[in-house]
Formats: structure tokens, C-alpha cells, sequence
């Protein structure tokens, strides 16, 4: 609780700052992430979980294959939820942009010193989409 207070208290443009910095953070792991997963393809995974399970029917090292299955497994699903999150990152660029929009539209009836930060809120928007898109 104490950190969402501190937030609170953050001008529009330190709240953006952070956002974008989280936002590029996250983009950044997860298209490391992605790009690591594409090694290895969902069919290969998929031919090591049966090699693995033809090995357990067979009762060979069944204390290891049991092991492997399960990070095999593991990969699998986490595979799938990195993909996932790469595509809620498409949703994020949809939502900021939304955002931009609106202080562009509303840009015409702020104040001299609204305007600036406004703008700067703006800038920060398109630095992290263009973080988005690269990650």
C-alpha cells in the first residue's frame, strides 16, 4: 500500500516515466524470451515429450524421464504463456495510442504550462511504443 501512495502523489508525466519504464522492461525480457523460445519449436517439444513418454512405457530411467516430462511440460506451457503476453503487448500499443489521442484532442483547451507537459506525456507515449513494437 505504501508504494500505490507514493504513486499517488507523482505528477501525470513521473507516473508516464515509470509506466514507459516498466512497460520497456517487461517488452524487452519477453521479446528475449520469445526470440529464445523460437529455437525450439512447439513440434520438436511436442517429439520430445512422446520420445520421453515411449521411454517411460518402456520403464527406462523412469525416475529422470518422469523429470524431463515434467520440464518439458513446463517449457511447454511457459511457450505458450510468452506468447500470450507478447500479444497483450500489441493491446498495450492499442491502449496508449488511445491515449495519445486524447491529449492530442484535448491539447487545444490546456493551459501554456498543461501544454508543455502534455506534450511531453505525448513523446513518452511514442517512446514506448516504439519500445512495444521492438520487443
Amino acid at each position: 500500500m505504501v508504494a500505490i501512495e507514493g504513486l499517488r502523489n507523482l505528477s501525470l508525466n513521473e507516473l508516464f516515466t515509470r509506466l514507459h519504464n516498466a512497460i520497456s522492461n517487461l517488452s524487452k525480457g519477453i521479446g528475449e524470451l520469445s526470440k529464445k523460445n523460437r529455437e525450439m519449436s512447439l513440434v520438436d517439444v511436442i517429439e520430445l515429450r512422446n520420445h520421453i513418454k515411449k521411454r517411460l512405457e518402456a520403464k527406462e530411467d523412469t525416475l529422470e524421464n518422469e523429470k524431463l516430462l515434467k520440464i518439458v511440460e513446463l517449457f511447454k506451457e511457459d511457450k505458450n504463456a510468452i506468447e500470450l503476453v507478447k500479444i497483450d503487448l500489441d493491446e498495450w500499443l492499442e491502449f496508449l495510442e488511445a491515449m495519445k489521442a486524447h491529449i492530442e484532442k484535448n491539447i487545444g483547451g490546456a493551459e501554456k504550462d498543461e501544454i508543455a507537459e502534455l506534450a511531453k506525456m505525448k513523446k513518452e507515449i511514442t517512446n514506448l511504443q516504439n519500445v512495444l513494437r521492438k520487443g
